[in-house]
């Protein structure tokens, strides 16, 4: 009489589960965009702060000296304000608020030191917090390329002394709140929303990271809970 053989303890590791399809999130060039606009930002922060906190005065030798990182500094800000352009166009209507944001922002602190918080059911595209920064980065983006020509023209006959006065300290009190804001973004991104960063790297996330993150997204495709 034949025994029943006893199931194999390997066989999970036979046959491992399938992995979760990807789904396009970020064409190429939303990503190239994207990169660009970062690396234009931190040549601002890097060259912003190197000329005017004089303890980071010991970083001008790598951009070449003062006038070197005077001229980067005002070539990548004309180039952060060209970029979003682009990207204002592409995500406009992605951006727009809805009644999950604000319960998103109501609840931004478990959102923040809990990454496996659950989103609310009708998150999109991007959940609040990604749109909060957006619209601060655009808003912050203008304000910094008008103080910015403010203080570039600053010794013309033309140009009150008060108004580049109130230019040059809003300009370097913004500076330092969307410095503050872009480390935020980069915990969200990583460690904060895992699954995020890799997404404007290789422009996919899997169908578990959609119908989890982004559920309301996640139905748009076709997807269900």
């Amino acid at each position: 009489m034949k025994t029943a053989s006893a199931p194999s303890i390997c066989s999970d590791l036979e046959n491992p589960p399938a992995p979760s399809p990807e789904i396009l999130r970020h064409t190429f060039f939303v990503r190239a965009v994207h990169w660009l606009i970062a690396i234009c930002f931190l040549l601002e922060v890097a060259t912003g702060f190197a000329l005017y906190w004089l303890r980071l005065r010991w970083l001008l030798p790598f951009f070449g000296g003062k006038h070197e990182a005077i001229a980067i500094h005002l070539i990548s800000g004309m180039g952060l304000a060209l970029l979003c352009v682009p990207i204002l166009h592409q995500w406009w209507r992605r951006m727009r608020w809805t009644p999950a944001d604000s319960h998103f922002v109501r609840h931004l602190r478990a959102h923040a030191l809990r990454p496996e918080q659950a989103q609310p059911a009708d998150t999109g595209y991007f959940n609040g917090g990604q749109k909060l920064f957006f619209w601060s980065f655009i808003i912050s983006t203008a304000y910094f390329l008008i103080t910015g020509l403010v203080w570039w023209w600053r010794r013309e006959p033309w140009m009150p002394n008060e108004v580049y006065v109130v230019a040059r300290t809003s300009h370097r009190v913004l500076a330092v709140i969307m410095t503050g804001a872009l480390l935020v973004h980069l915990y969200k991104a990583t460690l904060g929303e895992p699954g995020t960063l890799a997404s404007m790297v290789k422009g996919t996330v899997t169908t578990n990271w959609a119908r989890l993150r982004r559920p309301g997204w996640f139905r748009e495709l076709g997807g269900r809970e």
